[in-house]
């Protein structure tokens, strides 16, 4: 009984984490780059009973884990010649104050001093160090070289991981290489568009329905609690009593 009622407990946290990311995932849908969050718990169940067949696993709160999905979304023209959208696998490289950042928002700006940057200031990376930009007229080509009035001018370093998997989303949709995985160059299909951004890879649509389900599982672990406990009340006050 008390195994059932924890297991019921186990199941409205991981729903309230599920609504959670659905929640984070739909305020972000609108934004360039944004890559959605998933949670993931067949995968670590199909690990956990090959390594310990006689197991209960259903009963171990690790098998939650949080995975961000790094498909590509849909892009967009917007006609601004310092917008870039990665099509195919790859990052972008920007300068942060803790360090080298990764991602896909590529709508970026110049600052001041005419240094290539994203809306948050950051400065982005060429493969010569961060893209200085003097002229009027920018142009990229697939490759990443940038020409300025017809002059090169440096290329947008775009790499790539073999395993995304210890790639940690961050705020303002940057990504961090958690273990130091080396740097790769992205496929040779991977092209840059210029004049377009990626839009984030949500679909509001689809988020939606997972809502609804994640909502009618909550409910349904309720229930399951509501029914243990009175089934332990019962047995508390009714077949406790001494006869």
């Amino acid at each position: 009984m008390l195994s059932g009622m924890l297991d019921s407990v186990r199941g409205c946290l991981k729903e309230e984490i599920r609504m959670d990311i659905i929640s984070n995932n739909m305020a972000n849908s609108t934004v360039f780059g944004f890559k959605k969050k998933r949670i993931s718990f067949k995968d670590l169940l199909e690990n956990s009973m090959s390594s310990n067949p006689g197991q209960n696993v259903s009963s171990d709160p690790s098998l939650v884990t949080i995975k961000t999905d790094f498909q590509q979304g849909d892009v967009r023209m917007t006609g601004n010649p310092l917008d870039f959208a990665i099509n195919g696998k790859g990052f972008f490289k920007v300068m942060t104050p803790d360090g080298i950042r990764y991602t896909r928002k590529g709508n970026f700006e110049l600052d001041a001093e005419g240094y290539l940057v994203t809306q948050n200031g950051h400065r982005v990376m060429g493969n010569g160090g961060p893209i200085h930009i003097s002229g009027s007229h920018v142009h990229v080509n697939g490759q990443g070289v940038i020409l300025v009035d017809n002059e090169e001018s440096g290329k947008i370093d775009v790499v790539d991981f073999e395993n995304y998997d210890n790639l940690v989303l961050e705020g303002q949709c940057l990504i961090k290489n958690h273990s130091g995985s080396p740097e790769q160059n992205p496929p040779p299909e991977t092209k840059i568009q210029p004049e377009y951004v990626e839009l984030s890879n949500v679909n509001v649509a689809e988020e939606m329905i997972q809502m609804i389900h994640s909502l009618r599982a909550f409910e349904s672990y309720q229930k399951a609690i509501q029914v243990l406990d009175g089934i332990d009340n019962k047995v508390i006050n009714d077949v406790g009593k001494l006869r």
